[in-house]
């Protein structure tokens, strides 16, 4: 359990870039085929649409330019669309932001880069 925990909170730069490059991680296709972030830029709160395959559990993560994570919860995906809002961002500065949804096993299954106005 302990190793899970390590790999889902370990920043992976070359994961990271290679998913942020194309917006979507080369297995997203597969499980997460579609994902909505809105509003772009963000000033209090951030809606998160995802279309998922089969149920699964995952992490949202999103963390600063310095790669500091702000904000992480669990979220369990069920076949269909789910849709989740992410709250108390309002203090954050303005600034570009790194979004992720990661499996338990660490993988990135989505990247994207959202903006504080």
């Amino acid at each position: 359990m302990r190793q899970k925990l390590n790999r889902i909170l370990q920043i992976d730069q070359t994961s990271q870039n290679e998913a942020r490059g194309s917006s979507e991680a080369p297995n997203s296709e597969i499980m997460i085929p579609k994902v909505v972030v809105r509003p772009n830029p963000f000033f209090t709160s951030i809606t998160l649409d995802v279309t998922c395959v089969q149920g699964k559990h995952v992490i949202v993560r999103m963390f600063d330019e310095d790669d500091k994570i702000v904000k992480m919860f669990s979220w369990f995906l069920v076949k269909g669309i789910n849709i989740t809002n992410i709250s108390e961002v309002e203090f954050l500065p303005t600034g570009v932001y790194s979004l992720d949804i990661v499996d338990l096993e660490g993988d990135i299954l989505y990247s994207t880069n959202i903006s504080k106005g």
